[in-house]
Protein backbone atom coordinates (compact mmCIF):
# COMPACT_ATOMS: atom_id res chain seq x y z
CA UNK A 1 0.00 0.00 0.00
CA UNK A 2 1.46 3.36 -0.57
CA UNK A 3 0.61 6.74 1.17
CA UNK A 4 -0.40 9.92 -1.22
CA UNK A 5 0.72 11.79 1.20
CA UNK A 6 0.09 15.33 -0.45
CA UNK A 7 -3.51 13.97 -0.64
CA UNK A 8 -3.28 13.56 2.76
CA UNK A 9 -1.81 16.91 3.40
CA UNK A 10 -4.25 18.49 1.45
CA UNK A 11 -7.55 17.19 3.19
CA UNK A 12 -5.93 18.03 6.55
CA UNK A 13 -5.51 21.60 5.07
CA UNK A 14 -9.41 21.84 3.99
CA UNK A 15 -10.59 20.45 7.46
CA UNK A 16 -8.75 23.19 9.18
CA UNK A 17 -8.94 26.02 6.18
CA UNK A 18 -5.79 26.31 5.51
CA UNK A 19 -4.82 28.19 2.68
CA UNK A 20 -1.56 27.33 0.77
CA UNK A 21 -0.36 30.54 1.31
CA UNK A 22 -0.92 30.07 5.56
CA UNK A 23 0.82 26.68 5.53
CA UNK A 24 3.61 27.55 3.48
CA UNK A 25 4.02 30.67 6.24
CA UNK A 26 3.93 28.15 8.95
CA UNK A 27 5.90 25.59 7.52
CA UNK A 28 8.51 27.90 6.29
CA UNK A 29 8.44 26.97 2.55
CA UNK A 30 7.51 28.45 -0.46
CA UNK A 31 4.10 28.64 -1.62
CA UNK A 32 4.88 26.61 -5.05
CA UNK A 33 6.86 23.98 -3.04
CA UNK A 34 3.52 23.50 -1.36
CA UNK A 35 1.54 23.37 -5.11
CA UNK A 36 4.19 20.50 -5.49
CA UNK A 37 3.90 18.76 -2.48
CA UNK A 38 0.51 18.71 -2.57
CA UNK A 39 0.73 16.59 -5.91
CA UNK A 40 3.37 14.50 -4.50
CA UNK A 41 3.46 10.76 -3.17
CA UNK A 42 6.94 11.77 -1.71
CA UNK A 43 8.32 14.14 0.81
CA UNK A 44 11.26 15.02 2.82
CA UNK A 45 11.35 14.08 6.40
CA UNK A 46 12.07 17.76 7.33
CA UNK A 47 9.42 19.43 5.30
CA UNK A 48 6.82 16.39 7.07
CA UNK A 49 7.73 17.83 9.90
CA UNK A 50 7.27 21.15 9.74
CA UNK A 51 3.98 20.40 7.60
CA UNK A 52 2.89 18.24 10.99
CA UNK A 53 3.65 20.78 13.26
CA UNK A 54 1.88 23.54 11.53
CA UNK A 55 -1.31 21.88 10.71
CA UNK A 56 -0.84 19.88 14.60
CA UNK A 57 -0.82 16.50 13.04
CA UNK A 58 1.69 13.84 12.80
CA UNK A 59 1.38 12.69 9.57
CA UNK A 60 4.13 9.54 9.67
CA UNK A 61 1.14 8.25 11.65
CA UNK A 62 0.15 7.46 8.43
CA UNK A 63 3.14 5.60 7.56
CA UNK A 64 2.92 3.47 10.31
CA UNK A 65 -0.52 1.98 8.56
CA UNK A 66 1.63 1.02 5.62
CA UNK A 67 1.39 -2.83 4.89
CA UNK A 68 4.62 -3.55 4.58
CA UNK A 69 6.00 -0.82 7.34
CA UNK A 70 3.41 -2.91 9.89
CA UNK A 71 5.19 -6.12 8.32
CA UNK A 72 8.37 -4.76 9.08
CA UNK A 73 7.50 -3.77 12.77
CA UNK A 74 5.53 -6.89 13.02
CA UNK A 75 9.33 -8.83 12.51
CA UNK A 76 10.94 -6.02 14.37
CA UNK A 77 9.07 -7.70 17.55
CA UNK A 78 9.03 -11.09 17.04
CA UNK A 79 12.95 -10.40 16.65
CA UNK A 80 12.56 -8.75 20.02
CA UNK A 81 10.57 -10.73 21.95
CA UNK A 82 13.14 -13.74 20.42
CA UNK A 83 16.16 -11.94 21.42
CA UNK A 84 14.57 -11.08 25.23
CA UNK A 85 13.11 -14.72 25.50
CA UNK A 86 17.02 -15.72 24.81
CA UNK A 87 18.47 -13.82 27.52
CA UNK A 88 16.10 -14.59 30.31
CA UNK A 89 17.06 -18.12 29.37
CA UNK A 90 20.98 -17.32 29.52
CA UNK A 91 19.74 -15.62 32.77
CA UNK A 92 18.45 -18.26 34.50
CA UNK A 93 21.09 -20.89 33.47
CA UNK A 94 23.67 -17.98 35.10
CA UNK A 95 21.24 -17.80 38.25
CA UNK A 96 21.20 -21.78 38.22
CA UNK A 97 25.28 -21.98 37.93
CA UNK A 98 25.48 -19.41 40.81
CA UNK A 99 23.01 -21.30 42.90
CA UNK A 100 25.52 -24.87 42.09
CA UNK A 101 28.77 -22.17 42.88
CA UNK A 102 27.21 -21.79 46.25
CA UNK A 103 26.76 -24.77 47.03
CA UNK A 104 29.63 -26.31 46.49
CA UNK A 105 31.14 -23.19 48.51
CA UNK A 106 28.96 -24.53 51.42
CA UNK A 107 30.10 -27.89 51.00
CA UNK A 108 34.25 -27.03 50.60
CA UNK A 109 33.32 -24.90 54.05
CA UNK A 110 32.00 -28.15 55.55
CA UNK A 111 34.54 -30.18 54.62
CA UNK A 112 37.34 -27.43 55.76
CA UNK A 113 35.64 -27.18 58.75
CA UNK A 114 35.44 -31.54 59.77
CA UNK A 115 39.62 -31.36 58.28
CA UNK A 116 40.24 -28.66 60.79
CA UNK A 117 38.03 -30.25 63.36
CA UNK A 118 39.75 -33.79 62.55
CA UNK A 119 43.51 -31.80 62.96
CA UNK A 120 42.35 -30.69 66.50
CA UNK A 121 41.83 -34.43 67.93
Amino acid sequence: MSINIGLVIWKEMKAKSFSREQLAEAAGISKHRVGTLLKSTTIDTGILTRISIALEVNFFEYYRKDEDLARFETNLNTQSNDGISSLKNLIKEKNRLLELYNETIKSQKKIIASLEHMKEL
